[in-house]
């Protein structure tokens, strides 16, 4: 007989549609071998024992999983058969049967499942209800109900330790549950077969509304359901991506202090560097100073060595033409032996003095190559101080106010070189000056005197004239040496002024030197001051960084905290 032939399997079909409201009636018995109208049906009965949620609803042609549902089903139903109704059934041999039925569709399988189904519908708290919407079916399907729900009963067994005392008779323990189906209603007949007729014509109708009201709030229900799901999926994927943008966020964040400190600590390493470079021109600086001082004073010296040489050589040269006018007046004048006597000793002098010329005229060429060099020293000094000094103002742009001090000074020890040049040149073109104008006085008093020889020997004047003009040549080297002495002064008095001078420079050059030292520890305590903030700064993103991970983390639990 095929499956539309069959009444039982008809009956079965018009069981779910008219008792359960929640599910699409099924039009076959094969429709019933994946368990999900079996199992919406029963989630009726009992949400807690059957969640339609927890099988697989699209199994389609994957009789596995057909069978997995019908298996997780006979499990369920063996609990609350248990653990609700107190009842026992062959439920193991149901489970022996689970794979034929799920792939063959085996009608026999599907009916001793729908058995227990029934049973536990018309077993349950809300047992009156599934009575009264059973009377709903056909007349022609409900005989065969009645027949299918009765071979169901007998197979149930009451389940307690007193089993064997109670047996597994099918109509001794079960007959309050017969009475309960079949005489719930006191008007109708006590058969079998009156007990589930439609007796109440008005009360179908009224059922009908009720049923179609609950079906239509059960549909509204799922919908409601639907779209709290699909938002709720919506809140999830929105939370989602705000915990990763935060987290991208929080990334990217850490990515830039990494870079900042790596920058940060590349800065303080160059910046080190260039504080080592910069103590090293400075040491340089003042060592090439030193030098720079060391060979003005050596080229001092030199200086005042040639000028005494050519005011030897002057004198000298000063002497021999006095000698070689006395010479001619000695020539001239027979008379004056003692006189020419005393003049051959100091031509004799000045000779001993002429011949240490050359020495001092080859000291003086030493001396003037090595005030030549130490001059091209002192260039090659002053460069490369100021190449040290442009290196300094590209390594430290930070230093202009002590640039400008410290060009302020060298201006002030630019002016007092200038002053000492000019006083060293005002004394030199004073100390010649007087040397040329006493030259040019006593050759004109030679002069004269060397006229009145000739006056004297061409007139031939007495010894008396003669020794007054030897009176008055002593009065003159009076007077040379006197000058001698004046002049030797006033090389005193310079040197003293140019000794002054220099202790001015150095205490001008020291008080510079302190100025820079206070500078550069102003630096250094603006450049720790500096350090502090950074790090002050790297405290406060990090901070700011964390507190920021934590807001957003509180305002994603807040909405979904708020939402569920």
């Amino acid at each position: 007989m095929s499956e539309e032939e069959d009444p039982t399997a008809a009956a079965v079909c018009e069981f779910f549609a008219k008792c359960f409201l929640t599910l699409e009636p099924p039009d076959s018995l094969s429709e019933l071998s994946d368990g999900v109208v079996m199992f919406q049906a029963l989630s009726e009965i009992s949400m807690d024992h059957f969640d339609p949620t927890s099988i697989t609803h699209e199994a389609g042609d994957n009789w596995a999983l057909k069978a997995t549902n019908l298996r997780k089903l006979v499990r369920n139903l063996q609990d609350y058969y248990h653990d609700e109704l107190n009842k026992d059934a062959d439920f193991e041999s149901i489970l022996s049967n689970i794979n034929v039925t799920a792939k063959d569709s085996d009608p026999e399988g599907i009916l001793a499942i729908v058995e227990l189904v029934a049973v536990a519908a018309i077993s349950c708290e809300d047992r009156e209800v599934f009575v009264n919407r059973m009377r709903e079916i056909s007349e022609d399907n409900l005989g065969e109900f009645q027949s299918f729900l009765k071979g169901g009963m007998e197979a149930i067994s009451s389940f307690d330790n007193d089993d064997d005392e109670d047996g597994h008779d099918g109509g001794g323990g079960d007959e309050d549950e017969d009475s309960v189906v079949f005489d719930g209603d006191e008007n109708h007949s006590s058969s079998p077969d009156g007990a589930l007729s439609p007796s109440h014509a008005d009360g179908n109708s009224e059922v009908t509304k009720e049923r179609d009201e609950l079906r239509k709030e059960l549909s509204d229900a799922r919908r409601e359901l639907a779209q709290m799901k699909s938002q709720v999926e919506l809140n999830e994927e929105d939370n989602k991506k705000e915990k990763d943008k935060l987290r991208a966020l929080n990334e990217d964040i850490q990515d830039r202090l990494t870079k900042r400190e790596d920058e940060l600590h590349a800065l303080e390493q160059d910046l080190s560097k260039q504080k080592r470079a910069l103590e090293e021109v400075h040491n340089e600086v003042g060592d090439l100073k030193e030098k720079s001082a060391s060979l003005a004073d050596e080229l001092d010296v030199e200086k005042g060595k040639v000028l005494q040489l050519r005011k030897t050589e002057a004198m000298v040269e000063a002497y021999r033409k006095k000698v070689e006018a006395l010479e001619s007046a000695n020539q001239q004048m027979g008379g004056l032996e003692n006189q020419t006597q005393y003049y051959a000793d100091q031509i004799m002098k000045l000779e001993r003095e002429n011949a240490s010329i050359p020495a001092l005229e080859k000291t003086l060429e030493e001396s003037q190559t090595l005030a030549k060099k130490l001059e091209a020293r002192n260039s090659e000094a002053e460069d490369a101080l100021r190449s040290r000094n442009a290196e300094i103002s590209r390594l430290k742009n930070d230093l202009a106010t002590s640039d400008k001090s410290k060009k302020m000074f060298e201006e002030e020890l630019t002016e007092l070189r200038t002053k000492q040049e000019a006083a060293e040149a005002a004394s030199l073109a004073l100390s010649t000056q007087s040397d040329n104008n006493e030259t040019k006085r006593l050759e004109l008093e030679n002069s004269k005197l060397r006229a009145q020889i000739d006056t004297l020997q061409s007139g031939g004047a007495d010894g008396g004239r003669a020794a007054e003009l030897e009176k008055q040549l002593a009065d003159k080297d009076a007077e040379v040496s006197k000058l001698q002495s004046d002049k030797e002064k006033l090389e005193a008095y310079t040197k003293k002024t140019l000794q002054k001078f220099q202790e001015k420079y150095l205490v001008a050059l020291q008080d510079c030197k302190a100025k820079l030292k206070e500078k550069h520890d102003k630096i250094e305590a603006l450049e720790m001051r500096s350090a502090n903030e950074k790090m002050a700064q790297k405290r406060e993103e990090r901070l700011l960084s964390s507190a920021i991970y934590e807001l957003g983390l509180g305002i994603m639990q807040n909405r979904v905290g708020s939402k569920h």
